[in-house]
């Protein structure tokens, strides 16, 4: 049987580049500046992609790749 390989840490930071630009740099840019959202929301999108990309590297360290 074939072992299922690792999903590559270089795939999911392409992933998550991409989650980003699609959040601050497209149209949808437009669209959350004319909702009525509180102040805070660009930061806490920018925490979460910052979680996300330290979730990745302490994933990579800890598979030891």
């Amino acid at each position: 049987m074939s072992k299922r390989q690792p999903t590559s840490r270089h795939d999911l930071s392409v992933l998550l580049g991409l989650l980003t630009l699609g959040l601050f740099a497209s149209p949808l840019t437009g669209w959350m500046a004319r909702l009525d959202l509180p102040w805070y929301t660009p930061y806490a999108l920018w925490a979460g992609i910052v979680l996300l990309g330290g979730l990745l590297a302490w994933r990579d360290r800890r598979d030891g790749t």
